[in-house]
């Protein structure tokens, strides 16, 4: 392999690579706003600045290709002097509001001013100022005073999201960002501008000032949006999610996710209609009981039917495991009843990036763990047995049947028997005898 050394150590490159790639990949630190693995190369930041021998000026090392036997000093006196400059720069006009900006505790700007900036500034004059609480879409909330035009986001929606939305208007120190006229950003994966951004510049409206990076706690999880399965990291501050971020994997989901994904997966969890205990219908209300009382009722209800009168339904979203023992449960406990899986496919909701028409995150799994059962039948014929009469009592693994079915209202309204395990309060837990706390 080709040789490079950098800063006195001799390295090994692969070809093509560029400097900045080849320092990055042995752990050297060279600074960077506007280069972005996943997107082209723009250059157009100038903190990457390095000193190549036998080269007449510096090098932006985020585009210059690494060559064989080049020797590089990324903390040369020349690079050094180079990299405060542009940081100097940078900080003219941008306003000193990091105690109040979202961006605080996660913004490359607030640590590159600290490690590569002389601490104060020359420029006495006026401040530049632009456009606050500009609104790019429905998602996504521009500060132009913060933006340091590195670009990401415009080669962003341009190169992975495949819309033409943003663009550079004006010039000089009056250049800023805006949509084309007549258009927003509003594509489905708007708001990794957001996590792209290095700067405060591009918040989320959903959560700004909700919580500070420091005060919170992240969870490696996986979105449950659809059956793609983006691995991300979820925020937590109090007991409460506060908001998803994509955790890079390449076989996945690379460092995106969806902006569904990021909103709606996980409202359900905080939402005041949780089901926090067994719950059993009196007087034509649920009312919470023990949960001894609860295994009892269910014990002695379920066993009064005959075995061709009980259906059991499966989820997509919850784990093979709960499947798995929702069909053991019901071939071997009961040895009673039909089991089937409702489908969540929703034709047109993919797309060739991520997304995928299927919703449910676990479709897959739960065809693998009820596929150990010799009584799985079509969702359809299940429930085409509620709608004759056939089936008198059903057991719901976390599905809102009445909402997928809605036809069928009056069929479910005449069931004998019905229990529901549910995270939330939904129309199958309204027409419940019996409802479990699911697991969210």
């Amino acid at each position: 392999m080709p040789k490079i050394t950098i800063d006195d150590r001799e390295l090994e490159f692969k070809d093509g690579q560029t400097i900045l790639q080849a320092a990055l990949d042995a752990g050297i630190d060279i600074p960077y706003f506007c280069w972005h693995p996943k997107l082209s190369v723009a250059g157009n930041c100038r903190i990457c600045l390095v000193e190549v021998e036998k080269m007449p000026k510096l090098a932006i090392s985020c585009s210059t290709k690494a060559g064989d036997g080049m020797v590089v000093h990324t903390k040369s006196e020349k690079a050094l002097d180079a990299r405060r400059a542009v940081m100097e720069f940078i900080l003219i006009n941008h306003p000193l509001d990091c105690p109040i900006c979202d961006e605080a505790g996660e913004c490359k700007l607030q640590d590159y001013a600290y490690h590569h900036s002389v601490g104060e500034s020359r420029f006495t004059e006026t401040k530049n100022k632009k456009r606050k609480r500009d609104l790019l879409g429905p998602r996504v909330m521009f500060d132009a005073e913060r933006c340091i035009s590195c670009s990401r986001c415009i080669r962003f929606v341009d190169e992975i999201a495949g819309k033409k939305e943003l663009t550079f208007a004006k010039r000089g120190d009056g250049v800023t960002i805006v949509t084309y006229p007549g258009r927003q950003m509003d594509n489905p994966y708007s708001m990794n501008t957001i996590d792209i951004c290095p700067v405060g510049a591009l918040t989320s409206v959903d959560f700004r000032f909700k919580a500070r990076v420091w005060d919170m706690a992240s969870t490696k999880t996986v979105c449950a949006g659809c059956a793609r399965g983006c691995n991300v990291e979820m925020w937590t501050r109090s007991n409460e999610i506060m908001r998803l971020t994509p955790r890079d994997n390449e076989d996945v989901n690379g460092p995106w996710m969806c902006d569904e994904g990021r909103l709606s997966t996980f409202n359900h969890v905080n939402a005041s209609n949780r089901i926090d205990g067994p719950m059993i219908r009196r007087d034509g209300e649920l009312r919470k009981i023990g949960w001894a009382e609860a295994f009892a009722d269910a014990a002695s209800e379920l066993k009064a039917f005959s075995r061709d009168e009980i259906g059991f339904v499966a989820s997509g979203g919850a784990t093979m495991e709960d499947n798995y023992l929702l069909g053991k449960f019901a071939a071997e406990t009961l040895n009673a009843g039909s089991i089937a899986l409702p489908s969540r496919v929703e034709a047109g909701w993919g797309d060739d990036i991520l997304r995928r028409d299927d919703r449910a995150p676990n479709a897959t799994g739960a065809k693998v763990a009820l596929s150990k059962f010799d009584n799985v039948v079509e969702f359809d014929e299940l429930m085409a047995g509620v709608k004759d009469g056939r089936i008198k009592a059903l057991y719901v693994l976390g599905e809102d049947v009445v909402a997928l079915k809605p036809e069928l209202k009056d069929a479910f309204a005449k069931l004998t028997y019905v229990v529901a395990h549910a995270v939330n309060e939904n129309e199958t837990t309204a027409i419940a005898d019996l409802a479990f706390p699911n697991s969210s």
